[in-house]
């Protein structure tokens, strides 16, 4: 018989909450730049002489705000494989689960934290992705702007 580890009150409650903040964190943000946007465009257009390090500011935070989730969450599953591939268990031991699931050891689990694990790098290699494209993009701005 396989064994289930039952759903922990307090994680689900932590998960809605952090899935809650979260919402309301993105949608200040979005508002935040919907009432800033002509602010910004006008200090933006303001300076022409400043306007290739404003693009390069502009740029580096969108950068920061659109990687910096995707690798927070590449380091929690890196973490979380590892751990799975040490405990040869899934969830790995003293893992506190939101719903009642059942445990997975040997093959399978040394599968599901590889699995972890590859996924931790693709959202590790799509963030430097990111980085790449915004250089470049800030690279062809800067040659329209001189031409």
């Amino acid at each position: 018989m396989t064994e289930i580890r039952r759903a922990d009150p307090v994680a689900r409650r932590q998960a809605v909450l952090f899935v809650v903040f979260g919402a309301l964190a993105g949608a200040l943000l979005v508002v935040g730049f919907e009432r800033y946007r002509n602010p910004l465009r006008d200090w933006f257009l303001s300076e022409p002489e400043k306007s290739a390090n404003r693009v390069k500011l502009v740029f580096f935070v969108s950068g920061v705000f659109l990687s910096a989730p995707l690798v927070a969450f590449a380091v929690y599953l890196w973490s979380l494989g590892a751990k799975v591939l040490r405990a040869n268990q899934f969830p790995p031991p003293g893992y506190r689960v939101i719903r009642d699931t059942p445990v997975v050891g040997g093959q399978a689990a040394m599968s599901r934290g590889r699995g972890l694990k590859i996924l931790a790098l693709c959202l590790g290699v799509a963030s430097a992705m990111l980085w790449l494209l915004l250089w470049r993009l800030v690279s062809i701005v800067r040659e329209v702007k001189l031409t």
